[in-house]
């Protein structure tokens, strides 16, 4: 199966969480069962947003809720974005 990096979850208090490997070139956030990584919270679409890794092996996040739009750094975002390590 291959390996196309790591999601890492950060905690409150700054300190990593629990690590995700990212092992298809999609992963979808949200609350639906089918969702590849699931967030139970009253602010999370049940569809929420995707990272998609690209031909360029970049990974790129791209929001799917209207609702509650998905945030990068704090800012909300309406094109996908390319992800950046750290």
């Amino acid at each position: 199966m291959p390996r196309y990096g790591t999601i890492v979850v950060i905690k409150r208090n700054g300190t990593d969480g629990i690590v995700f490997p990212l092992t298809s070139t999609s992963c979808l956030f949200g609350r639906k069962s089918e969702c590849d990584i699931r967030m139970r919270l009253p602010w999370v679409s049940n569809e929420h947003c995707r990272i998609e890794v690209n031909e360029n092996k970049e990974a790129v996040l791209t929001n799917l809720s209207s609702v509650n739009p998905t945030q990068l750094n704090g800012a909300c975002f309406e094109q996908p974005v390319p992800l950046k390590h750290g």
